[in-house]
């Protein structure tokens, strides 16, 4: 008798399209746990950095009103207070006016000042 020979019933045989599709299954859901994993890492990082930035931004904030305070005439008035100092306006003697090319007198400037001028005007200056 004879046998036919495209069944064979011999072994076990796994369908190769479904076995495609299950490692392409398995790779996709994988691949997606990765992905979601790490967004929800970025996502606490950025938390994170977010309530950084949020505490930085609000000592800034009271830095900038405390420097304020500072610089405003009562705060002046207190630092020298504070610190022993008395100040009065200078005697007409102890003002210096300096002339410009077109003999215009003209306040000088201050000598902190020439670090923000640019080279050419710093050379005027000096």
């Amino acid at each position: 008798m004879r046998r036919n020979r495209k069944k064979r019933t011999d072994g076990f045989i796994f369908p190769a399209p479904l076995a495609v599709a299950i490692a392409a299954l398995s790779a996709f859901g994988v691949s997606f746990g990765c992905l979601r994993a790490r967004t929800d890492a970025l996502g606490r990082e950025i938390k994170q950095l977010e309530a950084r930035r949020n505490t930085a931004r609000e000592m800034a904030l009271k830095e900038e009103n405390r420097w304020a305070q500072a610089r405003s005439p009562a705060g002046i008035e207190e630092a020298l207070n504070r610190h022993g100092l008395t100040m009065t306006w200078p005697a007409a003697e102890q003002v210096v006016r300096l002339a410009d090319d077109s003999g215009r007198e003209t306040p000088a400037r201050p000598r902190y000042a020439a670090s923000r001028l640019s080279r050419s005007e710093r050379m005027r200056v000096e």
